[in-house]
Formats: C-alpha cells, sequence, structure tokens
C-alpha cells in the first residue's frame, strides 16, 4: 500500500496505467475497494490514473475534526504534488466533481482540463438537497432519487431487483455504523456537501471543462447540470441516457470522457 501524508493526514492512493496524468476523485462513500471505482473502467488503459482513498475513508485517516470540500481539494491537490505531479488531467464525479470545482478555483495552474460529471456548483445550483435524509428514505425512494425511471410502476414489475437493493442498502449501512472512523468520515462528507457554494466562482474556471449529466438523474437534474455548464466559459455540456450512477455502465460515456481528454 501507498501512502502519503497530506495536511497531516495518511492517505491511502494508487497510481495505475500509462499515459498522460489523470487525478480521479470519488463520490461520497467510496474509496479504492469500491468495485465501481476508475480502476474496473476502461480509463487505465489511457492514462495514469492517479485515485486515492479519501481523508475519513477506506484505508486513509479519519480525522475528528470537521472538514469542507475545499480540505478535500487542498487533500487531492497536495496528493498529487506528492508524487511529483505538477500537472494532470482532473475528474470528479458527484461529491468528487464537487472536490474538482474547488481544486481547480484553488489550484488552477495544475489542471490543464477538468471533467464534472453528475454534480452540481452549489448555492443557486444545488440539486435537492436530501444528502441528509438518505435513513429516512425507502428503498424505492432511493432508487428513484438515482433514476427517475425507477419509480413504484418499475418496482412492482422488478421485485427481485428491489430486494437486492435493500439488502445492499442495508449491508452497507451496517457496515458502516460497524466502523466509528468509516461513520465519521461519511458524515464529515456529507456534511461539507451541504455547505459546498462554487456557484459565484466558477465563472472564473478556464481550462478546457467537460460537464456531463444524466437525464433520469433525480438528485442532479439535468437542468442543474446544464445550468452549471453555463457558468463555465466555453464548456462542454453533454447529457447522457443515465440516472446518477448509471453512467459508469455506458461504454458510450466513456468513449466520450477518454475522447475528450485525449482531444
Amino acid at each position: 500500500m501507498a501512502f502519503a501524508k497530506i495536511n497531516d493526514i495518511n492517505l491511502h492512493y494508487e497510481i495505475c496505467g500509462t499515459g498522460p496524468r489523470v487525478l480521479f476523485i470519488h463520490g461520497i462513500g467510496a474509496d479504492l475497494k469500491n468495485p465501481l471505482g476508475i480502476f474496473n473502467s476502461p480509463f487505465a488503459q489511457y492514462f495514469t490514473v492517479l485515485a486515492f482513498d479519501p481523508r475519513g475513508l477506506g484505508e486513509s485517516d479519519s480525522p475528528t475534526i470537521p472538514c469542507t470540500i475545499a480540505d478535500m481539494a487542498d487533500d487531492a491537490a497536495g496528493l498529487a504534488a506528492s508524487v511529483g505531479w505538477d500537472k494532470y488531467y482532473l475528474f470528479g464525479a458527484s461529491m468528487g466533481g464537487m472536490v474538482a470545482q474547488e481544486l481547480t478555483l484553488r489550484h488552477p495552474a495544475a489542471v490543464e482540463k477538468l471533467v464534472l460529471g453528475v454534480t452540481n456548483a452549489g448555492g443557486q445550483n444545488s440539486g435537492p438537497i436530501v444528502i441528509d435524509k438518505l435513513d429516512q428514505m425507502s428503498t424505492i425512494e432511493k432508487l428513484k432519487l438515482s433514476d427517475n425511471r425507477q419509480d413504484e410502476a418499475w418496482a412492482a414489475d422488478h421485485p427481485e431487483m428491489v430486494s437486492r437493493a435493500e439488502a445492499q442498502f442495508l449491508a452497507a449501512g451496517e457496515a458502516m455504523k460497524s466502523n466509528p472512523a468509516q461513520l465519521r468520515g461519511y458524515n464529515n462528507q456529507m456534511n461539507a456537501v451541504l455547505k459546498h457554494n462554487t456557484y459565484d466562482r466558477i465563472g472564473q474556471i478556464s481550462v478546457p471543462t467537460l460537464v456531463f449529466g444524466g437525464r433520469y438523474d433525480n438528485s442532479c437534474p439535468p437542468e442543474i447540470t446544464r445550468a452549471m455548464a453555463e457558468r463555465i466559459p466555453d464548456a462542454r455540456y453533454e447529457l447522457l441516457e443515465s440516472g446518477h450512477g448509471s453512467w459508469y455502465f455506458d461504454p458510450s460515456a466513456w468513449e466520450m470522457i477518454i475522447g475528450f481528454l485525449r482531444d
């Protein structure tokens, strides 16, 4: 395992692949053990990818003090600098996209291209504020939040998929509750997301930027992702036929992202 001490926090990281450098930032609650991670995607065939367990999750330290999205951005930038990366492409999805916005604003000289997936700028650009209410939501409500096609009628036609999702949600919740350090890390991320706001600053982003959203995403609806893209000078906007997370399984999404970065 590789570790670097950044901002007094030991961060666990991995570097894989060959080609231009890409720093990837996970969404909320995700770390390097996530099966839907960047190293299980086509990315490492085209790029040298740096990804890491964010503070509070995975094998990284879990500080007891709260953090902000800006703190997480400084962690990521500090990690990249510690491994000798002074310039790189940057890709963040969901909460990772929030962190990527702050990193680009706070460390503009380091970022050469930027990809922001299924995310928002906060403030007037926030999507539905529900991240702190997930524990109170039913399985169907959670599924519909991720993809509005997964409504009550869909659930009635796919009972086995609903049962599987419910079991996964319960298992993830129990695993988090059994690990106080991880639970603290997740709660710190959640509170940081609730305070995220780059709305009045993202117009300062000057690097080539790709923003993509999902047509069926109820947590970052298309009007939110499109409005964010419109505030970033010359940003390219793409709307995928996906929900909040299902873009990961779409080969055309990866072709789009890889093509943008390699162009």
